[in-house]
């Protein structure tokens, strides 16, 4: 009963009237976020070393400048695009239930990264690194970095699919094995079996929770704020919450909202010091970008007193008090 309440708590209003703590708050502007870098650095509470992938072609050469993390996808039909970073120097573990882990993206649309109608996705993770930092960004289905770098990074991936023929749903991110086409594939942490020589499938992930479908798109020059949650819900078992907002926080107004629940054969790890964000552009040939301009890593724990006496409240009170919470 207990567990069956927290669920409800968790996909009515995730961390609803309960204190943060930052771990990691990046706006791009301290100077010592790099791109790219054949040797990252180590991160710190506001920077970090990102590295961008791509398929096809090498990656279009992404840029830093305060508050603002440009990333440029192919001028293609189809094409994947992800950043990886590591957000701490040791993980953060989840070990009291109720614990949480928030990753929070603010970024513009910029252009046509995700049109109404396509089996475009939008992709975000949270990942237990083992330590190993992303190595420099590279073409995916390409050679040359077959070891290191993300191969061993295992976690879960939050994926908000288009109705033309994409899913939403959460995706397990095992470690890998070498590339079944590409050595550099098995650097994917994002888009499990999406491409046969541009994503990680040695093996593939697990899709778990709804597979719905988001039917509005996003539009080009908009800001969004995407939300990805994992909370400790009993032993070895994770509630996730995706959730993607207008505007640049998650008091906007919510466009999807998505829950699962891991454990079993879907339960990899509750620590995690690594995070990566990217999107499937799969329309008629386009160009797409994107520009973040934060990225946010909290945590926290959910007393149980508090998750129950909130689930009571109902749906609609606990919205309205997470939206209280985020515009204090």
């Amino acid at each position: 009963m207990k567990r069956s309440l927290f669920v409800v708590f968790s996909f009515a209003a995730p961390m609803a009237v309960v204190a943060q703590t930052i771990v990691f708050n990046d706006t791009f502007g301290s100077g010592n976020d790099t791109i790219q870098s054949a040797t990252p650095q180590a991160p710190t509470a506001n920077s970090t070393a990102f590295e961008y992938f791509q398929q096809g072609g090498n990656p279009a050469t992404p840029t830093l400048a305060p508050g603002d993390l440009h990333l440029a996808g192919r001028t293609t039909s189809s094409s994947i695009s992800e950043v990886q970073a590591l957000f701490s120097t040791a993980p953060i573990t989840l070990t009291t239930v109720g614990d949480y882990l928030e990753l929070t993206i603010v970024f513009t649309d910029t252009q046509n990264i995700f049109p109404a109608g396509s089996a475009s996705t939008l992709n975000i993770g949270l990942y237990n690194s083992g330590g190993s930092s992303p190595v420099k960004g590279v073409r995916l289905d390409s050679t040359g970095s077959g070891t290191g770098g993300a191969i061993g990074w295992l976690g879960y991936i939050g994926r908000i699919g288009g109705t033309g023929g994409a899913t939403s749903q959460f995706i397990t991110r095992p470690a890998q094995g070498p590339g079944l086409t590409n050595p550099n594939q098995s650097q994917d942490v994002l888009f499990s079996g999406a491409s046969g020589s541009s994503s990680f499938n040695n093996p593939a992930g697990t899709g778990f929770g709804p597979t719905t479908q988001f039917a509005d798109g996003l539009t080009a020059g908009s800001v969004y704020t995407l939300d990805f949650q994992i909370t400790l819900s009993d032993v070895n078992s994770l509630t996730l919450n995706s959730a993607l907002y207008s505007g640049n926080t998650v008091g906007g107004t919510p466009l999807f909202t998505d829950v699962g629940t891991a454990s079993d054969s879907t339960y990899l790890t509750s620590s995690y010091d690594a995070l990566a964000f990217g999107w499937r552009y799969n329309s008629t040939s386009a160009a797409n970008s994107v520009d973040v301009s934060s990225i946010t890593v909290a945590t926290g724990t959910v007393p149980e007193p508090t998750m129950l006496a909130f689930s009571a409240l109902g749906g609609l009170g606990l919205l309205a008090l997470r939206y209280r919470r985020h515009r204090m």
